[in-house]
């Protein structure tokens, strides 16, 4: 059949129109290329600007040879060898354009904007090939057939001296069909320690893209001869579960460990919603509780961030609890969980003073309080107060800075000396924002238990409260506040009061 298919070319190079065959090729090429190289300058896409020229140019010395050909066409030796020429360019420049259709045009679009180098080189190297053995035939009249009959000695020692690159082109071919490694998978090979999302696939290997951006070049003979784990796709929305163990003392209960490691996986932006993340108690250690904490990421490019995120918020989470991380230890030792933030009671007196809201308080009422409100520290991302939550209690900011959103924009900030959650103290309000932590702050907390004897021991307090509150709640730009004292039918003072006497029961 491929006998007679050379013979039907070589027909058609004896007959006349030959020159006219491939004047119109190369016309067509250079036409076609010029049109491309428009639209890439104009749309910026297409082929490499190299390719496009390079075969401009080839078209153009085809055309020139063609002209040459013309009129030293009666000259034996030099006609022949001219005729040649322009022939083989023509041919070239033809399969520069076959080429391109089949890969950058059919392929691109076939296979959603992503052609593997692996696909692209075989398609081009097939065309290439092709053409190749039709010039050998049409151009210079040799039987192809003798040729490969000669060359199978050849070829089966170059085979045996290239066992390993055949066998990953080979290997290559499983790997492009093979679902599970398909591009943008994550994958993690075991044996060389190494997780990477596939970012393309070659006649001899597999080029992986790590977390730390590192290109990984592995062997496509070697990933089918190991142990390959799929760790999911975000373009195919396939998802894996990640574990992360933890060690909580024995002196935190297990239900409340849980509870605070599962708030913390609900909260975190990269942790899917469903399936919802799980805790466990995966067993008991010399010196602590081992919990396994199960969550799937909405991308596997996260984990590194996720884990070290969760990590930080379970400290600052279990400290602020008066709890520890325990020391891993072989031997009994008597130690006792320290504070590991300690603050004076005069400098908590001296966060409490320079609250304008309390303002009004005596020297001896705020050395009271100092000895009785909270200290605490929250880790960057940690919401301090959720909007819409129950509250008794409201914060100054000693040190740091917080992000205050109302549902979900962000509509200010807080900074050092600033006061937030009076209403839930004073009145007993639910929360009218939610508040986080930018970094690391530090804050003081008073309650309601802390305030309500100075209150009851001084009635005339309320009196200076409820104007103060008068005064923020004026100077508050929200719609909703202006709206809830308008319908109320009271000044704003005569408002606050009223809900600081029935809150305190007096």
């Amino acid at each position: 059949m491929s006998a007679e298919f050379f013979n039907r070319v070589s027909a058609l190079a004896d007959a006349g129109h030959i020159v006219t065959v491939k004047l119109v090729t190369l016309c067509a090429v250079l036409v076609f290329f010029l049109v491309l190289y428009g639209l890439r300058t104009l749309f910026k896409r297409g082929v490499s600007p190299s390719k496009v020229t390079a075969t401009m140019k080839l078209a153009l010395l085809g055309l020139v040879l063609l002209l040459v050909e013309s009129q030293l066409r009666s000259v034996p030796f030099y006609g022949n060898l001219l005729a040649d020429a322009s022939s083989l360019v023509a041919l070239l420049c033809l399969a520069n354009l076959v080429g391109y259709l089949v890969v950058d045009v059919y392929c691109y679009y076939r296979m959603d904007r992503q052609v593997p180098s692996f696909i692209r080189d075989l398609l081009t190297m097939l065309v290439y090939v092709g053409f190749a053995l039709i010039s050998l035939r049409v151009i210079f009249h040799l039987d192809v057939g003798a040729i490969l009959t000669t060359t199978t000695v050849l070829t089966a020692a170059i085979a045996f001296a290239m066992q390993t690159t055949i066998a990953n082109v080979a290997s290559g071919f499983y790997v492009e069909g093979d679902a599970n490694l398909r591009r943008d998978s994550w994958i993690s090979i075991k044996d060389l320690d190494v997780a990477g999302k596939i970012v393309n696939t070659g006649f001899r290997y597999v080029t992986l893209r790590t977390l730390d951006n590192q290109r990984v070049l592995v062997p496509n003979n070697y990933i089918m001869q190991n142990v390959v784990v799929n760790l999911g796709s975000r373009t195919e929305g396939e998802r894996t579960a990640h574990h992360l163990k933890v060690g909580l003392g024995y002196d935190l209960p297990p239900e409340r460990a849980i509870a605070i490691m599962t708030r913390i996986l609900r909260e975190e932006p990269h942790v899917e919603k469903e399936p919802a993340p799980v805790v466990l108690v995966s067993n008991f250690l010399d010196s602590a509780i081992e919990y396994n904490l199960k969550y799937y990421l909405d991308d596997y490019a996260f984990h590194a961030i996720t884990r070290g995120s969760v990590l930080s918020k379970i400290w600052y989470a279990v400290t602020r609890e008066g709890f520890s991380i325990p020391y891993p230890h072989r031997e009994l030792i008597q130690k006792s969980a320290q504070e590991p933030f300690r603050v004076e009671d005069r400098e908590r007196a001296g966060v409490l003073q320079r609250a304008d809201l309390l303002r009004s308080l005596g020297a001896d009422e705020f050395q009271r309080l100092s000895g009785l409100v909270r200290y605490k520290v929250f880790g960057p991302g940690e919401v301090v107060v959720r909007q819409g939550d129950e509250g008794d209690s409201l914060f100054v900011v000693r040190r740091g800075e917080l992000k205050v959103s109302i549902d979900g924009a962000e509509v200010g900030a807080l900074r050092e000396g600033d006061v937030f959650g009076e209403m839930s103290l004073l009145t007993g309000e639910r929360r009218k924002a939610t508040v986080a932590a930018a970094g690391e702050v530090h804050l003081v907390e008073l309650a309601k238990e802390h305030i309500e004897p100075v209150i009851r021991a001084n009635p005339a307090l309320l009196e200076k409260l409820s104007a103060i509150l008068a005064l923020r709640a004026e100077s508050n730009v929200e719609a909703r506040r202006r709206a809830e004292l308008a319908q109320a039918g009271a000044t704003g003072k005569d408002a606050f009061l009223t809900k600081l006497r029935a809150f305190f029961g007096l």
